[in-house]
């Protein structure tokens, strides 16, 4: 199947675009440069914050941002385009509720402050000081730390409850699978008002209803009068199960869980070996038919 009329290519992050490390690896961002020179936009699809998401790229000048699962969407500048926030009536109730989890949680702004319950760090602190070898701690240590807010419980529902404050993402973490899935048993009560997905087994995120990195994209789509079949998009996770559904060249990470290799077209390397840069440079910069 030919790959010569890709226009648009989106990249999710963590466990695409980038290594373990969370870096972005030279030869991942030479062969990013040389796709976009052909003449092709290059936009992220992420999970993460729009802060969190220029952390690890290094100033590269994608053309779009769609953060937060597309909640909300950014020009290449940063500017804010587009919101969806998450009900603040389910925030109020679900808090409570996440809390008595052994879990880590925060909460994302649209400006993507992350806010954490100043009750609840001595908690979290020792959770994720448990085994720094596990995946993900070492990202949940950084936010803790270096990024999150710590606001007092009550100051922070009655501001979310007052409009003050509005929240975009709600993110929970745990090292261990069976602890996540009873929560998330628990918090589908929300399902009619929010979308809960994940980016990894160990994690849940919960946006507002019908937001979706594919929602998102859309955007850039109509933007630049593209259409599905002149995208391609790179994913891994559960969270990019949509995107990679509607586009027409969809690229599963060698990494990824089955189900998602099973809703696309190609396979790229492991995200730990230059996946992406490989499947730029082997079969889209030289217009090679797979």
């Amino acid at each position: 199947m030919s790959l010569s009329n890709i226009r648009l290519a989106a990249f999710d992050m963590d466990g695409t675009l980038l290594n373990h490390q969370s870096q972005m690896a030279e030869v991942t961002k030479e062969a990013c440069k040389q796709l976009q020179q052909s003449g092709c936009k290059l936009v992220l699809a992420t999970g993460r914050t729009f802060s969190s998401a220029k952390l690890p790229i290094d100033e590269f000048p994608f053309d779009g941002y769609v953060c937060s699962n597309g909640a909300t969407i950014h020009e290449s500048d940063g500017t804010l385009v587009h919101m969806v926030a998450l009900p603040a009536e389910m925030l109020v109730d679900a808090i409570p509720l996440i809390r008595q989890h052994p879990v880590y949680y925060e909460l994302h702004d649209a400006a993507g402050t992350r806010w954490m319950v100043q009750e609840d760090r001595e908690r979290i602190e020792g959770l994720i000081n448990q085994d720094l070898q596990v995946e993900g701690v070492s990202l949940r240590r950084m936010s803790f730390y270096k990024i999150c807010r710590p606001v007092d419980y009550q100051e922070l529902v009655q501001s979310i409850a007052s409009g003050k404050t509005t929240m975009v993402k709600l993110f929970i973490w745990h090292h261990e699978e069976e602890v996540l899935k009873q929560l998330r048993a628990e918090l589908a009560q929300w399902e009619e008002t929010t979308t809960i997905t994940s980016s990894s087994v160990t994690n849940i995120e919960i946006l507002a209803k019908g937001v979706s990195k594919w929602k998102g994209l859309q955007y850039f789509l109509a933007k630049w009068s593209f259409s599905a079949e002149e995208a391609a998009a790179f994913g891994d996770a559960d969270n990019d199960l949509d995107i990679l559904s509607h586009v027409g060249h969809p690229i599963a990470m060698e990494n990824a869980p089955a189900h998602i290799k099973e809703i696309a077209k190609y396979t790229a390397g492991h995200h730990d070996q230059d996946g992406v840069a490989r499947f730029i440079l082997d079969h889209i910069l030289t217009k090679a038919d797979t």
